[in-house]
C-alpha cells in the first residue's frame, strides 16, 4: 500500500481528482460490457430457437413478431447487436484517450515538479550528484512513472472492475460453474507471481542503476566526441559500453520471459472453461439449441475475462517492477528546500559600497578546508579581476562572492551590515548576472534567448543595442531568419563564438547592477575578446564587474585584481 501512497503524493489535487473520474469512466465501460454480455443469449437464442424469447421477461412480448417477420426482425437483432458493440468500443476508445492524455499531463507536471525541486537545493546538491544522476530522474525516472506505472494501474483498476462486474454477472444469471474452471488457475498464477515479487524488486532496482550509468556514459561519449576519434585504445570504451547495454538487456530478458508465464497459465485456464463447460452439459443432457447458446455464452465470457485477467497480473508485475522509479521521485521531491526560488526579480538588497569577506573558509567535507580564513573586499561600482589556473579554488571563490555555497566560517557583510540568512542572500543575486563559459541556451529563437521574455514585453531598441555591444550584429543578420533563427537543442546549430556573444547580449539587455564573467569570453577571437570587454567597460556606468580568468592579461581592465592559489587568496599587484 505504501507504493500507492508514494504514487497518490506525487500527483497534484487537480490531478486527482482526474482520477476518480477515470475510475468512473471504467464503471461506465464495465456497464457496457456486461450488456453486451447479456445480450449474447437473447442474440442467439432469436436466430436459431426463437421460442427461447419467451424465457426472457423483457423479450416475450416480441415472440410473436419474431415468428411473424422473422426475415426483417433478425438482420435488425444483428444490426442493434453491432451498433451495441460499436457503441461499447467507440466509448473505450475515447476513455483510454483520455487516460492517454492524463498520463502525458502527469509526466510533464512531475518533471516540472522535480526541476523545481533541484533548483530549491543549493548549488552544493549540483556538485554532489552527477548530470546523469538528475537527468535519469526528470527523464528516464518521471517516464517510467507515467507510461508504466500509471499505464499499468490503469489497466489494472480497468481490468478488475470489469472482471469483477463479470463474475457478479456469472452468479446472477446462474452460470457459476465457470468458477469451477476459473479459481484453481487463478490460485496458481497467484502463488507463483507472490514467489517472483523479490526478484522483480531487485531487478527494477538493478535496472535504476544501470540505466543512471547509461545516461552518464552516453552524456559523456558525447560531449568528449572530439578526445574519443584520438584515443588510441577504442576497442575498450566500446566494450564498456556493449556490456553496459547487455547487462540491462539481459535484465529486460528476465522480465520479459515472467510476462509469459501469465500467458501460458491463460491457455490452461481457456482449456479449464472448455472441458468443464464440455462435462456439465453432456452431464446434465442439454438440448442442442441450449448447447449453442450456452457454449456461445461462455465463449464470450471467456472471450472477455481471460484476457482480463490476464492483463491484470501483467500490470500487477508492471507496478512492481517501476516501484523503485516512484520511490525515486517522492524522496526527490521531499527534499527540504534549501534555496528560496520563489522571489520577485526586483526584490534586491542595498549594494551601495561593498561586498565584504572577513575569515571566510571553505571545505567540501569534513576533512580538508579548501579555504581557510581569507579576506578580501569587493567594492560598489570597480572592476574586480580574480586570476588563477585550473583547480586554483577561483571557482569556489566564485561561487562564495555569487552566494551559490555559503562559508562554513567566517561572516560576509555588505554595506558593513552582516550578511545572516538565506533570503538576504536571494536579495543580493537578483542584482547579478552571470556569465560562464558553459553557455545556457533555450531551445527557441536568438531573440528569446537574448531578452527570456515574452514577444510583447521586449523593447526592440535595447535589444538591438545589446546585440551590437555583444559583437553580435554581423553574424546574426547573416542568418537566414536574423533574430527569429532557431538555435536548436543546446545551441547545436551555431557555433560556440556565437552561443557565448548571444549570452553577453543578454547580459547586456538584462543591465543588472553586478556582472560576473567566468571565462565568458575564451571561445571568441583576441580582437572580438577586446572589443566586447571594453564594451562592458565603457558601458559599466555605475556596475560592479567580476572577471575570472587563467589569463592575467585578461585583467589589465580591471581595478583591483586577486589571485588564487591552492585556496589561497593574495592581492594582485597591477602593473604600472
Amino acid at each position: 500500500m505504501n507504493l500507492y501512497t508514494s504514487a497518490w503524493s506525487i500527483i497534484s489535487s487537480k490531478n486527482q481528482k482526474k482520477f476518480f473520474f477515470i475510475i468512473f469512466l471504467f464503471l461506465i465501460l464495465s456497464l457496457l460490457e456486461i450488456i453486451s454480455i447479456a445480450a449474447v443469449i437473447p442474440f442467439v437464442a432469436a436466430i436459431f430457437s426463437p421460442e427461447k424469447l419467451m424465457n426472457f421477461p423483457i423479450l416475450k412480448n416480441f415472440t410473436y413478431l419474431l415468428n411473424e417477420y422473422q426475415n426483417v426482425l433478425i438482420p435488425l437483432f444483428c444490426i442493434c447487436f453491432f451498433i451495441l458493440f460499436l457503441f461499447k468500443n467507440l466509448f473505450s476508445i475515447l476513455t483510454y484517450k483520455y487516460i492517454f492524455n492524463y498520463n502525458s499531463e502527469i509526466r510533464a507536471e512531475v518533471s516540472t515538479k522535480l526541476l523545481k525541486k533541484f533548483f530549491n537545493q543549493d548549488y552544493l546538491y549540483f556538485i554532489n550528484n552527477t548530470q546523469g544522476k538528475l537527468s535519469a530522474t526528470m527523464s528516464s525516472e518521471t517516464s517510467v512513472f507515467s507510461s508504466e506505472f500509471l499505464d499499468a494501474l490503469m489497466i489494472f483498476l480497468s481490468e478488475c472492475i470489469l472482471l469483477a462486474s463479470i463474475f457478479i454477472f456469472i452468479v446472477l444469471t446462474g452460470h457459476s460453474v465457470i468458477f469451477f474452471a476459473i479459481v484453481p488457475i487463478a490460485i496458481l498464477t497467484i502463488l507463483i507471481l507472490t514467489l517472483l515479487k523479490k526478484k522483480i524488486k531487485n531487478w527494477a532496482a538493478a535496472r535504476v542503476e544501470l540505466a543512471e550509468k547509461m545516461v552518464t556514459v552516453s552524456q559523456r561519449i558525447f560531449i568528449g566526441v572530439r578526445d574519443i576519434y584520438f584515443l588510441k585504445n577504442l576497442d575498450q570504451l566500446i566494450n564498456n559500453f556493449y556490456q553496459l547495454n547487455k547487462n540491462q538487456s539481459l535484465l529486460e530478458a528476465k522480465t520479459q520471459t515472467i510476462s509469459i508465464i501469465p500467458r501460458a497459465l491463460l491457455e490452461l485456464m481457456g482449456l479449464m472453461i472448455l472441458l468443464v463447460t464440455l462435462l456439465y452439459l453432456y452431464k446434465d443432457g442439454i438440448s442442442n439449441d441450449d448447447i449453442i447458446t450456452k457454449l456461445t455464452f461462455y465463449f464470450v465470457v471467456a472471450y472477455r475475462a481471460l484476457p482480463s485477467f490476464s492483463r491484470i497480473l501483467v500490470q500487477r508485475q508492471r507496478i512492481k517492477y517501476s516501484e523503485n522509479s516512484v520511490n525515486i521521485i517522492k524522496n526527490t521531491l521531499m527534499l527540504e528546500n534549501k534555496r528560496i526560488l520563489d522571489i520577485p526579480k526586483n526584490d534586491k538588497i542595498e549594494f551601495n559600497q561593498s561586498l565584504k569577506f572577513s575569515n571566510i573558509s571553505f571545505s567540501y567535507s569534513d576533512k580538508k578546508e579548501f579555504i581557510r580564513n581569507e579576506n578580501f573586499i569587493i567594492e560598489k561600482g570597480k572592476v574586480i579581476g580574480i586570476y588563477g589556473q585550473s583547480g586554483s579554488g577561483k571557482s569556489t571563490l566564485l561561487n562564495l562572492i555569487t552566494f551559490l555555497i555559503k562559508p562554513g566560517r567566517g561572516k560576509i557583510y555588505i554595506d558593513e551590515k552582516e550578511i545572516l540568512n538565506d533570503y538576504e542572500r536571494r536579495k543580493f543575486q537578483n542584482l547579478i548576472t552571470f556569465i560562464s563559459q558553459d553557455t545556457f541556451l533555450i531551445e527557441d529563437t536568438i531573440r528569446n534567448n537574448i531578452t527570456l521574455t515574452s514577444q510583447n514585453e521586449i523593447d526592440e531598441t535595447k535589444l538591438n543595442n545589446a546585440i551590437k555591444l555583444a559583437c553580435a550584429e554581423k553574424f546574426i543578420y547573416e542568418l537566414p531568419e536574423n533574430l527569429n533563427y532557431m538555435v536548436g537543442t543546446h545551441g547545436r546549430k551555431i557555433s560556440s563564438g556565437q552561443k557565448q556573444r548571444i549570452v553577453i547580449a543578454r547580459s547586456f539587455y538584462d543591465s543588472r547592477e553586478i556582472l560576473v564573467l567566468d571565462e565568458a569570453t575564451n571561445a571568441l577571437d583576441e580582437e572580438t575578446e577586446k572589443k566586447i570587454i571594453q564594451n562592458i567597460i565603457n558601458k559599466k556606468e555605475d556596475k560592479t564587474i567580476i572577471i575570472v580568468s587563467h589569463n592575467k592579461s585578461n585583467l589589465s581592465v580591471c581595478d583591483k585584481s586577486y589571485e588564487i592559489e591552492d585556496g589561497k587568496i593574495t592581492f594582485l599587484k597591477k602593473k604600472s
